[in-house]
Order: structure tokens, then sequence, then C-alpha cells
């Protein structure tokens, strides 16, 4: 099950007695135990039926006991168990033979960044829980998780406003919804749009990420380095700028093979999540790059982000190097 999986069930009131948030995302484990704590325990008596354990700190049988221990002036208890990966295989597999009669009165909730389905203590966990995967969400997932973060929240925000977001701040959820509260702050309005954005996080619209982009796209070498240089030197984070441009291209090559087999505006649109209104332009842009080149491009992209990471190359040189072989 994803997140937003376990978001529709949990809104529609659909509990399990038992829970696995599996994965690294630390910001969506906190959200859905947040969540689901909110759903089960009372605060009024959450200190008498909510318990967090860490499974390196304790054994087996204490957990048991608080998951079959009955709710005080309440009608459900939550556990918590963190880092179910450090519990010994004699401890998984007493949990596993819990989960075959779980208590009905109590949420079990066990978190782990590691879990192996081919571990038979594992597999039996997974199958008599309501198991939930937590990893990273993709680079392009990224723009629609920030407009429903905020929709939930009561306001509103554009597609460009979600991108500049992105090349500010990275795909770091945590940093994304911390810079959201910064933003929410200091606009008077529930509608947030690109100059929100700009104003608050210091962002210049001359010399932003679209301009790049559309510049790349038009194959403007001398426009392309410029516009660069001035986000570099404004303080732009250099992966954030390759992650942008590698978006980019990954579109026009989708929207190149959408035209290539007469794919409508609305449905290229579904494909790449591009607004309608920049297709006309995005089709163009696709046009400037023959087909066969795409795999230099991104093999180009490939190396400058490995650059960025293991060299001790200058990372302007080595985008604006990167940006000379895609033009050129």
């Amino acid at each position: 099950m994803t997140y937003l999986e376990f978001i529709k069930k949990l809104e529609k009131g659909d509990l399990h007695p038992a829970y696995v948030f599996a994965g690294t995302e630390q910001y969506l484990v906190d959200d859905c135990l947040k969540r689901l704590s909110e759903k089960v325990v009372e605060p009024s008596t959450r200190e008498f039926n909510y318990d967090v354990f860490y499974a390196s700190q304790i054994d087996a049988g204490r957990i048991i006991d608080a998951a079959c221990a009955y709710p005080m002036l309440a009608d459900a208890r939550m556990v918590v168990v963190k880092e179910l990966h450090k519990l010994s295989p004699s401890g998984l597999t007493a949990i596993g033979q819990y989960l075959e009669k779980p208590s009905a009165t109590t949420r079990l909730v066990l978190i782990t960044e590691k879990f192996s389905a081919k571990n038979k203590a594992y597999k039996q966990i997974k199958d008599k829980s309501c198991f939930v995967e937590l990893k990273p969400l993709y680079d392009n997932q990224i723009p629609d998780w920030i407009k429903n973060l905020l929709k939930r929240q009561g306001y509103e925000i554009s597609y460009n406003a979600c991108l500049l977001i992105q090349a500010h701040v990275g795909n770091s959820l945590l940093n994304i919804a911390n810079e959201i509260e910064k933003i929410k702050l200091n606009v008077e309005s529930k509608k947030i749009d690109e100059s929100d954005v700009q104003r608050v996080v210091g962002l210049s619209k001359k010399f932003s990420v679209f301009d790049l982009n559309d510049a790349l796209g038009n194959r403007q070498v001398e426009k392309s380095l410029s516009i660069l240089n001035k986000m570099l030197d404004s303080g732009e984070s250099p992966t954030a700028i390759l992650a942008m441009v590698t978006r980019h291209f990954m579109n026009l090559l989708k929207v190149k093979g959408a035209v290539a087999q007469n794919k409508s505006p609305n449905e290229i649109t579904a494909l790449t999540g591009i607004p309608p209104f920049f297709i006309k332009k995005t089709k163009a842009m696709a046009s400037q790059y023959p087909a066969e080149q795409f795999s230099t491009v991104f093999s180009c992209l490939l190396e400058a982000d490995l650059n960025l990471k293991t060299s001790q190359q200058p990372p302007k040189i080595a985008l604006q190097t990167t940006l000379l072989k895609i033009l050129n």
C-alpha cells in the first residue's frame, strides 16, 4: 500500500489491528503515525493509551504485553515499535504469532527502514498487517505532493510555484514542508503563485530555472550559460538546477514521442503532467532535438550528476561543460 492509499483508507475510518510503516522517507513515516494516532487515541487519555518502544532496547514479550493490555478510560490504545529491523529473529517470530490473533482494542504500529519479504517472520508480519511502503518520492511526484499538502491545509498553489519550491529546496519532504510553512506566514491570500515563492525564498524571476530550460529547449548557447552563471552566483543549488534540467529533457522526450503518435494536447498533459498552456511551447522545443540525440543528452546529464557528487571539479565548470555538450 502506498502513502496516498493509506491516507484514503484512514479517512474512510478503515482501521486495521496492526500496521507496518516500511521505508526511509521519515517525513511520511511521521505523518502516517500522526494521522493514525489522531484517529485512534483520545488526547485526554494519551498518557495511558499510547506506548512507544525501540526494538533495540526491549524484547518482544514487553511489546506483546503492551499490545494485549486493555485501554484505560477509552475504546482503543496504540503501541508503536520503532526500528523493527533491530528486533531479534525470535522476537520477530513472536510478533508474527501475536498477529495471528491480535487484540481488537489495540493498534500495533511497527516501523522499519528495512523489510525483507524473504524472511519467514517478516512475511508473516506483512501478511497479517496493513503494510505501507514509505519510500522517497520520485522527482516528478514532488510537485503533486506539494499541491496536495497545501490543499489539505486550505491553500491553492500553481504548478510553477510547486516547481520553484522544488528547485530551491530539493526533494527532501521535511525541508519542503518547512519552506511551505515559511511561505504561508508571508502570504495574505490562500492562493500561492510563482511570485509569492520568489519573494519569500529569494529566487529571482529573471534567473529562474524556467528561463534556463526555455533557453536550453531553444538551443540558445550564450543565453543558457548566462542564466546558469547568474543562478549559481545568486546561490542556487547546482544539484537542484541539474535535477530540473533533467526533468525538462525527460518531458521533451515524452512530448516528442507523443507527437509522433499523434496524441492530443490533453493526452500529452495526462502523460507528462505539463499544464495545457505549456504544451505548444514544449512541442516547439522538443522539435529542436532529433530523437537520436536524447541518449547523448541523458549521458551528459548523468556524467554531470556523478561529477557533482564525486569530482573535485567546481560545480559551475561541471554544469557549464554539460550545457555546452548538450547544445553543441
